[in-house]
């Protein structure tokens, strides 16, 4: 993923705020959690610097949008897999740790593991789909990560009973609870035509963000995913363009 274009097109929301400006007025810092494990290795091993400065406007746009909310639980999905929604997310939740210094957890719910899962690396450990199931505290799924301000959140163990974890009625609670630990969770989702329980976990979000790859992706294909996310009342906050071809021309861009 070399380039994201951010067309936050839809109505409603604040103008985004500029770089260096703090906190929105009134609203409360999260002080997070002390997790038992840690991560062994990186989330994010090669950063790509060029991508790090547009996802920091990206993340700018989404902040404006959902001003001073009680809680910023932000989703990340492509219509259908390899549209380099996984990459966005880590980008975006390393940014937020880094640049902007939240407090800030990613999370895995491509709990079917539908292709290359950022829970690969965990191994077997307790995540997502065991805090559904109120099997485990919270403090005993989150993982430290090598940057202080990022803790991640694995998928889980149970790859069978996924999507009846999702739709159990304790996804929304949950998230009212890790949106209250932490500034930002950021949380990246299977595909949406490809996994039911996809439009669940994006209803249980405060907003969710489509990841299109540019010169792949027929219009017909988004179409279909931005209507199921409707349908399913998820709060669509935008697309993000991935991969474009910077020799285009700009009206071209934008309507890719």
């Amino acid at each position: 993923m070399s380039h994201i274009y951010d067309a936050l097109r839809k109505a409603g929301g604040e103008e985004p705020r500029q770089p260096g400006e703090g906190t929105p007025t009134g609203e409360e810092k999260r002080t997070g959690l002390t997790p038992r494990g840690r991560l062994t290795g990186r989330l994010l091993g090669e950063p790509d610097f060029e991508l790090l400065k547009e996802v920091d406007g990206l993340r700018q746009g989404v902040e404006g949008m959902l001003g001073p909310a009680p809680r910023r639980v932000v989703g990340f999905a492509g219509s259908v897999a390899g549209e380099g929604a996984t990459t966005l997310a880590v980008h975006f939740a390393h940014v937020l740790a880094r640049v902007a210094e939240r407090r800030v957890l990613l999370v895995d719910a491509d709990m079917g593991r539908s292709g290359a899962s950022l829970s690969e690396a965990v191994g077997d450990r307790n995540g997502l789909t065991e805090l559904l199931r109120r099997q485990v505290p919270v403090e005993d799924a989150v993982l430290a990560t090598e940057e202080g301000g990022l803790h991640f959140l694995p998928a889980g163990k149970d790859q069978i009973r996924h999507v009846e974890a999702a739709g159990s009625g304790a996804l929304r609670p949950l998230f009212d609870q890790l949106g209250g630990l932490y500034d930002w969770v950021v949380v990246d989702l299977p595909p949406i035509l490809r996994h039911p329980e996809a439009r669940t976990i994006g209803a249980a979000c405060t907003g969710m963000i489509l990841v299109v790859r540019a010169h792949r992706t027929p219009r017909s294909v988004t179409q279909r995913a931005l209507g199921e996310l409707n349908l399913a009342r998820c709060r669509v906050l935008g697309c993000a363009l991935n991969a474009r071809r910077e020799s285009l021309p700009r009206f071209l861009l934008e309507r890719v």
